[in-house]
């Protein structure tokens, strides 16, 4: 009796035409609402565009008020700036150069011991 009824597994459903009967279908195929006026108004005759654009054009300039003068504030003193500038450039540089002293002397260090072991014992 169970092999009377032959089921066909996951696919079998993809492979007839689609979902059963009392399944709905997952996508919708209608446009929103929202869409369909857009679609109509884009086909504009060439009378229509001309009134389109006399009445875009503005009737009176727009004058913009005046700004207010922004808060002043205290002057830089460039010469210090760049000071300040140049002594952080030379205190980097000296890093740099006791980081490469460091580097240089562990490695003349270890050629000394490889050179040490290498040497026969007297």
């Amino acid at each position: 009796m169970a092999q009377d009824e032959k089921k066909g597994g996951f696919f079998s459903r993809f492979k007839n035409g689609g979902a059963p009967a009392h399944e709905e279908p997952a996508i919708k195929t209608e446009t929103p609402p929202a869409i369909q006026p857009q679609n109509r108004s884009v086909a504009a005759t060439p009378e229509s565009r001309s009134s389109l654009v006399s009445a875009a054009q503005p009737k009176a300039p727009v004058v913009p008020k005046p700004v207010a003068a922004p808060a002043t504030e205290p002057a830089v003193d460039t010469v210090e700036a760049f000071n300040r500038y140049c002594s952080a450039l030379v205190a980097i540089g000296t890093s740099q150069l006791k980081v490469v002293e460091m580097t240089l002397s562990m490695l003349s260090n270890s050629l000394n011991k490889l050179i040490d072991g290498s040497k026969p014992k007297k």
